[in-house]
């Protein structure tokens, strides 16, 4: 009787809101075919590419979690199908998966929408072939991710053989099936312990400085390191396949300031802005109030909105000289993929428009803040020119150089600007630094209003934030805080301020912006005006989704509930933000 002969096919099924689990999916399926793996990728959102009632080859789940422990847009859908009551118990009976899920400890939930879709694939029937990997972003996501991949591929092609009646990977050299098991095993105790695996698999050794005393003088930073590191062997991951072809138009282009690429963003302009803390204030807040009475926007209390904001135009420039495209501007970007490329599921990025000049590309759709993954580093080494360089940047972005890239890169908030000064002999292609940048994404405010005191308004509070200068990166303020202050500059209202705008207001002539309400909000007050609420307000930030329900209730029962307790921890110097704030609430 013939053998069966099984496929080597696995499926990767990823749910992300800001691309870091899509970014992690894409990853694998560009390392499968290193291990003799086809992989299949596809967003979770996208139900029509494939089935799991039928899928019986095994899944790989990369899953984010977002806000409040909520799953990300894209995993919403998916979430509440696999949630519903009527599934037998044996609906996933037949699958066999991995599930890596991404969180934040500095948040609550940790990782909670991976936690759900695992525990409902079980209480489902399904089976894990590999154990669940939950990685930190507030320690390095790396410290759990590179090794739980590293695991992976020997765990796939047991599972495979596991479905033949013959073993094509039965020759797999003992020590690196044992690798395997030992990378589960810890996953299986907790994340510490992930931190202490040692993977044996070395490059061949470079030739070692010539002078190591002079080295042991010297600090490690960004673009130097030290003994051991600098002496060791290293374990550099695979050069990520490039997708993407840039193309300039011969003459500059005429567009306009804004490409809207989502449209379900609104202008509306600031018709005031006010600052609701003393001069002496540590962290100066800052009320913005929005003109919505030409947009059918509705909100309540508890509601929050993306507002859109640019890169700033000096970090632009900086880019654009850097990159040698400072003449190129205003010319026309298009895009198109390589021919024949190797990455798997590669397409055009959808949020950057198919015709805008380069600086609008480089100033609203790429975070070029953003911290350079290790495959971004990877990549980078190509493009310097000097040794010391293409050293370094291994280092950052192998498996022995970890501590050094947490130190240097995640942790100080490194981005592409820090690279590019610090290793000046690199200069990558535009179309490297499209294909690792994250799209710039919407920040979000909660409202700090009610809008049946305020009908057409809706009022957001900030604070300038500040990231002291470091070794790392000069000194910056928060993208989108900066970009705000800036905006009002000219129109702020000092603290104390009562009077409001008058109707001869120029409104053509203010400062605007572009909001969306957000698609999701849980905080609500509850339906029922006799539920008692404790509302507990972390200083200023803390206070505006509180303060606009406590005035909603205090509208609907034409005077302050009895049933609101409001706690608010303010330190002494921002108590004016508490007086200043209810003139205008």
């Amino acid at each position: 009787m013939p053998h069966e002969v099984i496929s080597a096919r696995f499926l990767i099924l990823y749910g992300s809101q800001k691309g870091q689990a899509q970014s992690i999916a894409e990853q694998l399926s560009d390392q499968a075919a290193e291990h003799g793996l086809e992989a299949e990728i596809s967003c979770l959102s996208k139900e029509d590419k494939y089935r799991l009632e039928k899928e019986h080859s095994p899944v790989v789940f990369v899953i984010s979690t977002t806000g409040d422990g909520e799953p990300p847009d894209t995993a919403l859908k998916f979430v509440r199908k696999i949630r519903k009551k009527c599934l037998p118990r044996d609906h996933f009976a037949h699958l066999h998966y991995a599930l890596l899920a991404l969180g934040d400890t500095n948040y609550t939930n940790f990782c909670n929408c991976g936690k759900t879709i695992d525990r409902r694939l079980e209480d489902l029937g399904a089976n894990h072939f590999y154990a669940t990997g939950h990685a930190d972003d507030g320690t390095g996501l790396e410290l759990v991710v590179d090794p739980w991949i590293d695991g992976l591929w020997d765990a796939l092609k047991k599972r495979f053989a596991s479905m033949s009646t013959t073993n094509p990977y039965s020759d797999i050299p003992l020590s690196t099936a044992q690798q395997s098991l030992d990378i589960q095993e810890k996953l299986e105790s907790s994340t510490k312990s992930l931190q202490s695996l040692d993977i044996s698999e070395k490059s061949e050794p470079e030739s070692k400085p010539e002078s190591r005393d002079v080295e042991t003088a010297l600090e490690a930073s960004l673009n130097r390191s030290i003994a051991p590191l600098s002496q060791s062997s290293l374990s550099v991951p695979a050069l990520p396949p490039s997708y993407l072809e840039v193309c300039f138009g011969d003459v500059p282009y005429a567009e306009e300031q804004v490409h809207v690429v989502a449209q379900d963003f609104h202008e509306v302009p600031i018709s005031r802005a006010v600052c609701l803390t003393r001069d002496d204030a540590v962290k100066p807040v800052i009320l913005l109030e929005l003109d919505i009475k030409d947009e059918n926007i509705s909100y309540q209390p508890g509601d929050a909105f993306d507002l859109l904001c640019p890169n700033r135009d000096t970090e632009v420039e900086y880019l654009l000289h850097r990159l040698g495209l400072h003449d190129k501007k205003n010319h026309a970007v298009q895009l198109q993929l390589i021919k024949n490329t190797k990455k798997k599921g590669a397409r055009i990025p959808p949020y950057i428009p198919e015709l805008c000049t380069l600086q609008y590309l480089l100033t609203w759709c790429l975070e070029i803040r953003s911290i350079p993954k290790k495959a971004f580093l990877r990549s980078l080494i190509d493009f310097a020119r000097e040794t010391q360089e293409k050293r370094r940047l291994q280092e950052l972005c192998s498996r022995e150089g970890t501590a050094d890239y947490d130190r240097f890169v995640r942790l100080p908030g490194a981005c592409i600007l820090d690279l590019l000064r610090v290793f000046p002999s690199c200069t990558p292609p535009l179309s490297l630094l499209i294909e690792h940048l994250p799209k710039l994404q919407p920040r979000a405010y909660s409202a700090a209003s009610s809008s049946f005191r305020h009908p057409g308004k809706v009022n957001i509070v900030f604070s300038r934030v500040a990231f002291p200068a470091c070794a790392e990166h000069p000194e910056r303020t928060g993208l989108c805080t900066g970009w705000l202050a800036d905006r009002v500059s000219a129109i702020i209202e000092p603290f104390g301020t009562k009077q409001a705008l008058g109707e001869s207001v120029d409104y053509a002539a203010l400062p605007k912006v572009h909001i969306r309400p957000r698609l999701s909000n849980t905080f609500h007050l509850p339906s029922d005006p006799t539920v008692p609420i404790v509302m507990v307000g972390p200083g200023s930030d803390g206070l505006t989704q509180y303060w606009s329900s406590y005035l909603i209730e205090a509208i609907r029962h034409k005077q302050v509930c009895e049933q609101i307790v409001l706690a608010a921890f303010v330190p002494p110097q921002s108590q004016a933000f508490w007086e200043g704030s209810q003139t205008f609430w």
